[in-house]
């Protein structure tokens, strides 16, 4: 990958890209995403998991959906059990739950499987939903954060983000850390909360990269040594381009040789939304590439 001869955006279709998830191999870039159709937010027929692999990120192909429609926010795939799984939800119809599908190709994928339902109804989820689910694997133990909604004490929806972990492989008996309180909810900085939730390992710690705020969008990041307890660290200032004026958000950050790499979804005046990348040395300060 030839940063230098890269522009953001690295990818725009017609149709609306959202919460991208990349999958390195030895091949290339497998592309994880969202697609959002035909401007109705409410039709499941609007939505669907959508998946295209790069070399490079100028090229792209096999670009189609892998899921039903109705369903969105691919989450990090990863290896359980000597097989792929990779996390989403169903989505807009509610209740909205968290799901899986599994392969042994990263080509056929089989029908969602819903999991973690008794998060829908943690005291602090008023609404009874469960979104953008984010797994990290540590050791034989693997991390499931994920996003539910209050409705009750603020004037608009506030996303939060809670924690659960599971030692089965079936993925089916989980253990939720967050059950009295939301790992991450309303601040100063985000009235109306946080969600999309990226982490990665840097050296002996971990790195929390999330959405916070819904309406006034950007990044921000937390630190933690056993994914449970976190230290947040307020925002990442970024450069913002044409490509994401109105806002952004849904980072998704992989290591490169030299580098960290963070894909992000931008939203531009039309309202429209593509993907463009940042470098980092540390994991922490982010660059972006020149724009087109």
């Amino acid at each position: 990958m030839d940063l230098k001869q890269l522009r953001n955006p690295v990818w725009e279709r017609s149709d609306n890209l959202r919460d991208p998830s990349i999958y390195k191999t030895e091949e290339g870039y497998h592309l994880f995403y969202s697609r959002y159709s035909n401007k109705d937010w409410s039709k499941p027929e609007n939505w669907a998991i959508g998946y295209t692999f790069t070399k490079d990120f100028v090229h792209y192909e096999q670009d189609r959906d892998i899921s039903a429609k109705g369903f969105a926010s691919p989450g990090d795939l990863i290896i359980w059990n000597g097989k792929y799984i990779l996390p989403y939800q169903s989505y807009p119809e509610t209740p909205t739950m968290l799901c899986y599908s599994v392969s042994e190709d990263l080509k056929n994928w089989t029908e969602p499987v819903f999991f973690l339902e008794e998060a829908r109804n943690l005291p602090w989820n008023q609404a009874e939903r469960v979104i953008d689910p984010t797994f990290v694997v540590s050791g034989n133990r693997l991390h499931c954060f994920f996003v539910g909604t209050d409705r009750m004490h603020y004037e608009r929806a506030t996303n939060l983000v809670g924690h659960a972990y599971t030692d089965d492989p079936e993925l089916k008996k989980w253990v939720i850390t967050t059950v009295d309180s939301p790992l991450i909810g309303a601040s100063k900085a985000a009235p109306d909360g946080a969600e999309n939730v990226t982490v990665y390992r840097k050296q002996d710690e971990w790195v929390m990269i999330y959405s916070e705020g819904l309406f006034e969008q950007h990044l921000a990041y937390a630190v933690s040594t056993d994914l449970i307890q976190w230290e947040f660290k307020g925002k990442i200032d970024i450069e913002v381009q044409n490509w994401m004026t109105v806002r952004y958000g849904a980072p998704y950050v992989w290591k490169e040789t030299e580098c960290f790499m963070m894909i992000l979804m931008g939203e531009d005046k039309s309202n429209h939304t593509t993907f463009g990348l940042l470098s980092s040395v540390d994991g922490i300060h982010w660059k972006m590439l020149k724009e087109k």
